[in-house]
């Protein structure tokens, strides 16, 4: 296993019938990771305290605590994603540190789940990302699905399988 591997959100199926898909992305090994990191850079500044180097402890773990919070705030998002053919409805729903968010689509305005690639300013900076396509009045209508990181196999067997799921609808639910 690699890095990327190690530090890949991993995605999965939680319910597949043929009425209800459910798919979520649980960052318990991204989160574990980056407590232990921050949990680290504080032993390191009670460490330089004990040592008598205050102002350098006092440092340390306020730049700890806030780049802290703003990495977890990055990592820990959970995402759950419900497609339920009988009461027609696709629910998007986001948790991380600052609250929850939800969002309700029309599963019928749904036809099929998207990957796409995110190009960064940074070395190996891209992203994958997850879109959910349909039509919507005279254009298109796209819903992104925030992934975290993920790996980029997983959101593409995702994709693929989401956009499997809604094709059996359409051919009567006969795989």
């Amino acid at each position: 296993m690699n890095l990327s591997g190690l530090l890949a959100d991993p995605l999965r199926v939680v319910e597949k019938n043929a009425s209800v898909l459910e798919i979520e992305n649980r960052p318990i090994r991204r989160a574990a990771i980056t407590l232990g990191s921050i949990l680290l850079a504080v032993a390191m500044g009670l460490a330089a305290m004990a040592d008598g180097a205050i102002g350098t402890g006092v440092l340390v773990l306020g730049a700890t605590a806030f780049i802290g919070w703003m990495i977890l705030d990055e990592t820990v998002q959970l995402m759950q994603l419900r497609l339920d053919r009988h009461a027609d409805q696709a629910r998007l729903r986001v948790t991380c540190l600052k609250g929850r968010k939800e969002q309700n689509l029309r599963l019928s305005n749904v036809r099929r789940a998207e990957t796409r690639i995110r190009y960064g300013k940074q070395a190996n900076g891209e992203t994958m990302e997850l879109y959910l396509v349909g039509p919507e009045g005279d254009g298109i209508s796209e819903t992104l699905i925030p992934l975290g990181r993920a790996d980029t196999e997983d959101v593409i067997r995702i994709a693929a399988l989401i956009t499997h799921w809604l094709e059996d609808e359409q051919r009567g639910g006969k795989p």
